[in-house]
């Protein structure tokens, strides 16, 4: 056990109320063992002698965030396109560049993501881009956890990559799920209802079912997204999302913005 002492800070505890108060944490089971006076040295689960001592005077102590839906390499990205509707932004702008970045910048640009989240507080993020085994070594060195998964566009893609594509989510869930000892897991993410045809999206939602692995992706983000669904179906994204067998209540999805 690596006993950690947190001193000074202001507690947020379970019932929403806040009070300065001591903590002990044992840093290698990710466990509170004690808050308030059960916190002091020898006292209830505290250790005698804690191994580290950390002064939180004027913070505020809480769980660590988590952040549900990130690109973390595009930390690097920030800024370089602004003010334009979604569609194209994408299109014209952030694909292109995507389409340029090597695995070196990915893990670079994860890497800076995670320095950023642990800044902040957050210590847990799902996250949906390339090269996700390098995204998961940053993971590892960081000591965060994480949610990962190959994101899937198959618009604009010949019938072969298009499926090679969908394979590669599933087979990145498969083989990064359990990895950063337990810290990293796992889900097939398709990029949204309207970047990935309906077929592949059945097959790849079906072959996470056998995998084990939850199903992630953009749902109800811009107008544009939702119309078409709606006018080609005649249901809205979640319903479809339903249809697809992609709702299941380890499933979750991002932005929810156009909801009914």
């Amino acid at each position: 056990m690596n006993a950690l002492r947190v001193t000074g800070g202001r507690v947020l505890r379970p019932d929403g109320s806040v009070t300065v108060a001591d903590v002990t944490i044992d840093s290698d089971a990710g466990r509170i063992l004690a808050v308030g006076d059960d916190a002091a040295p020898g006292a209830g689960d505290a250790p005698a002698a804690p191994d580290e001592t950390l002064d939180a005077e004027g913070s505020l102590v809480i769980p660590g965030l988590v952040n549900a839906h990130t690109h973390a390499a595009m930390t690097l990205l920030r800024g370089y396109a602004d003010d334009k509707p979604l569609d194209a932004w994408l299109r014209e702008d952030i694909w292109p560049a995507e389409a340029e970045l090597t695995d070196d910048d990915i893990e670079a640009g994860a890497a800076l993501g995670a320095l950023e989240m642990i800044r902040s507080g957050t210590t847990a993020f799902a996250d949906m881009y390339f090269a996700m085994d390098r995204v998961a070594e940053v993971v590892d060195r960081a000591g965060l956890r994480a949610r990962l998964g190959h994101g899937v566009v198959t618009v604009g893609k010949g019938e072969a990559d298009a499926r090679a594509d969908v394979e590669e989510s599933i087979a990145v869930a498969r083989e990064l799920d359990g990895a950063a000892d337990g810290r990293i897991r796992t889900a097939f993410m398709p990029h949204s209802l309207t970047t990935v045809g309906e077929e592949l999206l059945r097959e790849g939602v079906a072959a996470a079912r056998e995998a084990g692995v939850p199903v992630h992706l953009h749902a109800n983000e811009t107008v544009d997204e939702v119309d078409p669904i709606v006018d080609e179906r005649g249901e809205r994204p979640v319903a479809y999302a339903a249809d697809l067998d992609a709702l299941g209540p380890d499933d979750f999805f991002a932005h929810g913005v156009h909801l009914d």
